[in-house]
């Protein structure tokens, strides 16, 4: 072998081991499409999203809330795929396309915001396992157990992908197999189906507001999470499919559990809901894996996204995120997380909007390498565009959630001439 070819190696050999979290994933490195939609199923399975789910069925009667779920499901699909097709075309992360959109600096924003909510996700999630165990079983404290879950979650992300998609192909299916045994006994306990959907709920939430909480609920996932996985995918069709499953039926099923959970035990805790079943065994196994497949990919994507604005290596950075998570549940930052979530209802959407213009009408045939172009410290009309989008997601108009993204996407490419000219040199 040559110099310059083992030189070549080891730079490969380095951007496989670190997650190509600064480079482009190869073609050789993608994966199949059961990966792809495992590692995201894994994703979707999320206790706040259930945890959503509860808070709308008790706030609207049954079919309504049956259609925001839906609908909202649907939103996040169309987010996804576009956000997916994006990562697929370029084979980037997350934060290395925030760097083509916000610039060198601005990508610092968007990146924040993925650090926050993803270290806000696991500290619930190194939380939650501690205090479900100690609610199941008495005498099991909280904290020692949240302890030794966030370090479990930490090693699974630190081992990339191949792990992820391995945990995943275990607790996708028997988080389904249990969640719909649960939800069978629920709706048998309310006398079947024409119980539940006669159950009587006063209508304390707008239909547009239920909406906006179930995009909401996992908008980071669809919008930021997703060119982390689809980077890794081999083709558009792939991606979109894989996308458009994940969402409309991963997504539906998991905010439904809660959903029906809360309507029939007034407990929207899939975990509490299942051992007030008597399901003990089953409610530990569901709530472990449940917590720990969608942790692992917090801990994976907030470690990408910083890696992509700062020079420590991915491993580095895992670590990091493990050990402020684990400090962020002994805390209790899961009591501010609630308020956290309802703002990401409105910022994070409109993100899709500006990627995509930028995709059609700035990087349409590519992504140049960053160490041959110059970005501007800070992408003036991106910002512009996602103010935008912000402050229409507040008018009360038909869906404010959509409004945004069709807002902001239409400032972004209306800025069309300005954004090529400040864009790269």
């Amino acid at each position: 072998m040559s110099v310059d070819s083992a030189i070549a190696k080891k730079i490969m050999d380095q951007a496989q081991a670190d997650e190509y979290s600064t480079s482009v994933v190869p073609q050789s490195e993608r994966k199949s499409f059961r990966h792809i939609l495992a590692i995201a199923m894994g994703y979707v399975f999320v206790v706040t999203s259930m945890q959503v789910g509860g808070s709308i069925g008790v706030a609207l009667n049954f079919k309504d809330a049956f259609r925001a779920i839906l609908l909202s499901s649907v939103i996040l699909a169309v987010l996804a795929c576009i956000m997916g097709v994006i990562g697929t075309k370029s084979g980037l992360t997350f934060g290395l396309l925030s760097k083509y959109t916000f610039g060198e600096a601005g990508t610092w924003v968007p990146v924040v915001i993925v650090a926050l909510t993803t270290v806000g996700w696991f500290s619930i999630d190194a939380y939650l396992i501690g205090s479900t165990t100690n609610a199941l079983w008495n005498n099991i404290p909280i904290f020692p157990i949240a302890i030794l879950g966030g370090i479990g979650m930490t090693i699974t992300a630190l081992k990339g992908v191949k792990w992820m998609s391995r945990l995943a192909d275990v607790a996708v299916p028997l988080i389904i197999i249990f969640g719909v045994i649960s939800m069978v006994m629920a709706v048998n306990s309310m006398g079947g189906v024409s119980g539940m959907m006669n159950a009587v709920q006063q209508d304390t939430m707008t239909f547009a507001k239920a909406v906006s909480l179930g995009v909401g609920s996992f908008a980071v996932g669809a919008v930021m999470f997703t060119p982390d996985i689809t980077r890794f995918s081999k083709s558009m069709k792939q991606t979109i499919a894989a996308m458009a499953l994940t969402m409309v039926l991963g997504n539906s099923f998991v905010v439904f559990m809660g959903t029906i959970g809360a309507v029939a035990t007034g407990n929207g805790d899939i975990a509490q809901v299942m051992a007030i079943q008597g399901l003990l065994a089953p409610a530990f196994l569901v709530m472990l894996l449940n917590i720990w497949s969608t942790a692992q990919g917090c801990v994976y994507s907030g470690s990408l996204s910083l890696s992509s604005a700062t020079k420590l290596s991915r491993t580095k950075l895992v670590i990091a995120f493990g050990v402020v998570g684990i400090i962020f549940a002994l805390i209790g930052f899961y009591n501010l997380f609630g308020t956290y979530i309802n703002f990401l209802a409105s910022t994070v959407p409109p993100l899709t909007g500006i990627f995509l213009a930028d995709y059609l009408f700035l990087f349409r045939n590519g992504y140049p390498d960053l160490d041959k172009i110059k970005l501007p410290r800070v992408n003036i009309g991106s910002f512009v565009a996602w103010i935008a989008g912000f402050l229409v997601s507040y008018i009360s108009l038909g869906l404010p959630v959509v409004n945004a993204v069709v807002a902001a996407f239409v400032v972004k490419a209306a800025l069309g001439k300005a954004i090529k000219a400040d864009a790269i040199h």
